[in-house]
Parts: structure tokens; sequence; C-alpha cells
């Protein structure tokens, strides 16, 4: 049973201004280690993605640094909290543009 849908879309430019801005600080903030190495294009959409996790969950108190997103498609991995059920992710970018749904299935 699907329990909630969110979606996310983010501007690669800003996202790249405020990454050159913060650097490490907004990848300690916001991104699981495991995402630190990808390139700004990346990080933007899972940025994307986890907006539209933290949507779809109904959770904004939720640190976006505790949603792990592997790969363009896959289960999110919800870490700091307990979620029923899974949450799947779809991403996608393209030059300008990145976006993200999720559904949280229970």
């Amino acid at each position: 049973m699907i329990r909630g849908v969110g979606i996310d879309i983010v501007s690669l430019e800003r996202f790249r201004k405020t990454y050159r801005k913060h650097g490490k600080r907004l990848l300690e903030a916001v991104f699981c280690q495991s995402e630190w190495n990808l390139a700004a294009e990346s990080l933007g959409a899972r940025f994307a993605a986890k907006e539209a996790v933290i949507k779809a969950l109904g959770r904004p108190d939720i640190p976006m640094r505790c949603i792990c997103i592997d790969s363009p498609a896959a289960e999110a991995r919800i870490r700091c909290v307990a979620v029923e059920g899974r949450v799947l992710v779809s991403i996608s970018h393209e030059r300008d543009v990145a976006v993200a749904v999720a559904i949280w299935e229970a």
C-alpha cells in the first residue's frame, strides 16, 4: 500500500553555487559520507531525492544527512529514525535541473 508520494526539483546551477560557497559544511550537513565523492550534478539530484523522501514521509524533522541515496533508482536508506516499510526513489538530471520522486510503501 502506498502511504505517501513526494517530488522535488532542483536548479543545478543554484546548487553548484551553494556547493562552491559552503563546500564541506554542505556535505556534512546534507549528505552521507558515501555520497561525498559524487559530482555536483549528482549531489544536486540526491538533494532533490532527499527532499522528495521527506515529503513522501511527511517528516520535515528528519535531517537530510540521515537519508542515503545509493543510486538513481533505489530504495532510500534512512538512518536516525525508524520508518515502517520502504521508500523507493527515482532520480533524473539534465543540464540545468534535477528531479526526483519518492514513494513510501508500507
